[in-house]
């Protein structure tokens, strides 16, 4: 899970992420789809981007 605030640097992460081959997929969680995005490797693996803060 990466916290990205800046929308812009956001988007261009989340385009910086299908260039590299990495395909977006519907999270396992609905949450994470709400203002993120969760892509995966090939191997299977998954990394969310999501666009905010983390408040924790």
């Amino acid at each position: 899970m990466l916290y990205i605030e800046d929308t812009v640097e956001w988007a261009a992460a989340c385009h910086r992420m299908e260039s590299a081959g990495f395909r977006p997929v519907t999270a396992y969680n609905p949450y994470w789809d709400r203002s993120g995005r969760t892509f995966q490797d090939p191997d299977g693996y998954r990394v969310v981007l999501q666009q905010g803060n983390w408040s924790g």
